[in-house]
């Protein structure tokens, strides 16, 4: 009976660790060749083989379950790079749904890396029950929400800034969109078109 037991026992173990490897999901790497171009950078070939990164700029792209969970921006010598007019890092962070929940920017140094223009070092998306885009809500480095500048008259200053919350109402032929601070006191309201965002809602 001991014997009955001690074999089924490694029998059931076998089992648990076959079950364990093979709900085990690989990392898929890609990788794309790219130039700068015009304060961007433009993807001049997808998909390329790992030979042919070889001295070139490239994005290293790693999927887990056909999602994208890591960018990495390398220069010719395969080190992370911040001169491609963005960060060396985006990574990509995702709800129960399957949904990006963030996308957050890192320097070469895993630093988080704001946004030169307006500042931003990470960005949260809130979807709706048909999981469209509801809210983006854009923070700083720090993980506090942007701030609005404002002068010393207590007025907007005079510069190009990012509402720190966007709020998308959809309706059947058209779009609402709120510019939120970050008391979330309505500053603009528009009806327009919402911007595809790659990885988000338009693919890659």
């Amino acid at each position: 009976m001991n014997i009955l037991k001690f074999f089924l026992t490694i029998i059931l173990a076998a089992f648990l660790i076959s079950s364990c490897n093979s709900s085990k999901e690989k990392i898929i790497l890609k990788y794309n060749l790219v130039t700068p171009q015009n304060n961007i950078y433009v993807i001049t070939q997808k998909d390329v083989s790992e030979n042919e990164i070889k001295n070139n700029i490239y994005e290293k792209v790693s999927f887990h379950s056909n999602k994208p969970i890591r960018i990495e921006r390398c220069d010719k010598n395969g080190k992370l790079t911040d001169d491609l007019f963005v960060s060396a890092i985006t990574a990509f962070e995702y709800s129960k749904d399957g949904n990006v929940k963030f996308v957050k920017y890192f320097d070469k140094n895993l630093n988080p890396s704001p946004d030169k223009k307006f500042g931003f070092a990470s960005i949260e998306y809130v979807y709706d029950e048909l999981n469209r885009v509801r809210m983006e809500i854009y923070r700083d480095k720090n993980f506090k929400l942007l701030q609005v500048p404002i002068d010393n008259s207590g007025n907007f200053a005079k510069v190009d800034f990012l509402s720190p919350i966007l709020v998308y109402e959809y309706f059947d032929f058209q779009i609402k969109i709120k510019a939120l601070d970050q008391n979330f006191n309505l500053l603009k309201e528009v009806v327009g078109e919402k911007p595809c965002i790659p990885f988000v809602d338009c693919g890659e």
